[in-house]
């Protein structure tokens, strides 16, 4: 970036004109489609949906418009592509790699002195996508090898049923102490490997996230990383380790966290809840504990100018129940009290910290239209939509959502078997959502006056 540009961010940032926005969320939670959707409806020619979003609903809203980022090393977010995919009726690819945006809005001032000062107002938004699988990298800058490896042996035990983890384990055991090229190369490859399978089969505590999603350091020495068993804790081979471990802390974590998340202001986080519940009681209090350990990553405080320039702190929090549209309007509340009990401890720790926070159940884009069939007991309200894994069109009632962290011996007792569907063709150039406006409003709603 250019010394003009840096110096147009930093009046932009110390007026609150250029407000960076951190949408989080792990691999599956919906950010690009949030991202997608949010643009969407903040630059769409049509009467946007947004009748929750005051700058909108009171008129003052001129429009919004995609501006060229000021890091052209960063790929831009492929807004437009994302949106045909799902006007088409696809869910956008998984990302890759990381983009970026940068959005300008335009609005009417609702303070009367401001307006008689100038014919508009005008606002930046910079939006970073990125893959999900690199978030959960950042808890590792607070461990040391022996805890991470002690943690990632532990999970790869738990797994061993699955045949990739078993064939790692099998090649790990052979002998724990060699070091060379050709070996470290042949265990990272079977780790890689053991990583997707246990992904697979709905596991989330899965380190280092770059070798899910390599993007530029595909084949790089820095991946060679891979858990021991903790009960040989010394060696060549553990030594080297230590060294991989420190290099992907100092010069892949850090960088990641420094560029792209110690400079928010205003942060979304996604949680797919249904998903993990889906996947059972491993994976919904993995979800839990990785959105625990994410929250203590983050600078959270009041907002003020000096924050802004020199130490900028997120004074805002949306924590954002994802793919409400796949439950019936009276599960809602119950998906809310989930997400609250599960993030009970952060959302304290951010009040305290005087960081506004919110929660919502909402979906970025609706895929299923609600409906009622009749049944012996009566009418029973039912979701209708096309299913993801063949597209052909069900009609179902998706099931309750546990207002609490359900116990293991529930998911013994009980499969839970939420939906997952196409987005729905509308035959319009913009997609339906559900409290997208509300979350603008939290977000956004106290820049617009």
């Amino acid at each position: 970036m250019d010394v003009p540009a840096k110096a147009k961010i930093f009046g932009q940032r110390l007026l609150q004109q250029h407000v960076r926005i951190g949408i989080t969320g792990l691999s599956g939670a919906g950010k690009t489609a949030f991202i997608t959707s949010l643009v969407n409806l903040l630059t769409q020619d049509a009467e946007p949906q947004a009748a929750f979003f005051d700058v909108m609903q009171q008129g003052r809203f001129i429009g919004g418009q995609l501006q060229p980022n000021a890091n052209l090393q960063l790929a831009r977010f492929p807004f437009e592509f994302n949106l045909q995919q799902i006007l088409q009726g696809r869910w956008p690819a998984s990302t890759e790699q990381i983009s970026q945006l940068t959005l300008e809005l335009r609005y009417h001032s609702g303070h009367v002195l401001r307006r008689r000062l100038s014919q508009y107002q005008s606002i930046r938004l910079e939006i970073t996508d990125y893959p999900g699988e690199w978030l959960l990298d950042l808890p590792m800058l607070s461990q040391e090898f022996a805890d991470w490896t002690a943690q990632a042996y532990a999970a790869l035990a738990a797994n061993q049923h699955v045949p990739a983890v078993a064939a790692y384990l099998a090649a790990l055991h052979s002998d724990q102490q060699a070091v060379d090229a050709l070996r470290t190369r042949m265990l990272t490859d079977l780790y890689q490997q053991a990583l997707r399978a246990m992904k697979q089969q709905g596991w989330l505590a899965l380190q280092p996230g770059r070798l899910l999603r390599p993007a530029e350091l595909a084949g790089s020495p820095l991946l060679e990383l891979f858990p021991l068993d903790p009960a040989i804790a010394v060696g060549p081979l553990y030594s080297f380790l230590q060294q991989q471990f420190k290099a992907y802390c100092q010069q892949v974590v850090t960088p990641f966290y420094q560029q792209y998340f110690a400079g928010l202001d205003r942060q979304v986080i996604l949680v797919d809840c249904l998903g993990a519940l889906n996947d059972g009681f491993a994976a919904l209090t993995q979800l839990q504990q990785a959105l625990l350990q994410l929250a203590e990553q983050f600078r959270y405080g009041p907002d003020s100018w000096f924050g802004r320039l020199f130490k900028p702190r997120i004074s805002k929090v949306l924590f954002a129940a994802s793919k409400a549209d796949l439950l019936t309007p009276d599960q809602h509340r119950n998906l809310l009290l989930l997400l609250q009990q599960m993030l009970r401890q952060p959302l304290y720790q951010q009040q305290y910290q005087l960081c506004q926070t919110e929660v919502l159940a909402l979906a970025s884009v609706v895929s299923a239209q609600l409906g009622q069939v009749q049944t012996a007991s009566g009418p029973q309200a039912c979701l209708q939509g096309r299913l993801q894994q063949n597209g052909e069109l069900c009609t179902l009632y998706p099931g309750d959502v546990p207002i609490s962290m359900p116990s293991e011996a529930i998911f013994a007792q009980h499969r839970f078997e939420f939906p997952k569907f196409l987005p729905m063709l509308n035959g319009k150039q913009q997609s339906s959502h559900l409290r997208l406006d509300q979350a603008l409003q939290f977000l956004l709603g106290d820049l617009l006056q």
